[in-house]
């Protein structure tokens, strides 16, 4: 299938590439089917690109890069829903907002987009029993490799 979009002109995609959303990216209630591009070479991103919208593309972030202890601790009805039978299974993205301010480049932590890859299924969802940040800043993330976990999970609320 021939997709049209803003950000990266008309791109030839095959039908087994697109993923569906059994839960929608937060406040993009109408948009279910996407499909997974790679970022700038060698930065380890992800384009999620809508399928139905050529201008709603995410960009996304393994929060393994900026917190390698991150984990997700979802129920068995969201494994369910995502057709797997352990978080191992899935790949497990952030959406990272970049802002011209490069210092307010920040990712959610809070509530992950999470991809069965083999089943092309996938969904955000908020980790309620965490207390990782909705607001991480990767400037944040940079000074947190030398201190304690503590400071590098710190809340912000600007």
């Amino acid at each position: 299938m021939l997709l049209k979009t803003t950000r990266f002109g008309d791109v030839e995609v095959g039908d087994d590439t697109i993923i569906t959303l059994t839960q929608p990216i937060i406040g993009f209630q109408e948009f279910r089917r996407f499909v997974l591009m790679d970022g700038p070479p060698g930065s380890g991103l992800k384009w999620l690109q809508s399928t139905d919208s050529p201008e709603l593309a995410f960009l996304l972030v393994d929060p393994r890069q900026l917190i390698p202890d991150y984990t997700v601790d979802i129920g068995r009805h969201e494994l369910t829903e995502l057709a797997v039978s352990g978080v191992s299974e899935l790949e497990v993205y952030t959406l990272l907002v970049v802002p011209e301010d490069p210092a307010k480049v920040r990712t959610n932590l809070k509530a992950p987009v999470l991809i069965n890859a083999r089943h092309r299924l996938g969904k955000q969802t908020v980790l309620e029993k965490s207390d990782y940040p909705i607001q991480f800043f990767l400037a944040q993330a940079d000074r947190g490799a030398s201190e304690p976990k503590e400071a590098a999970n710190a809340r912000f609320d600007s």
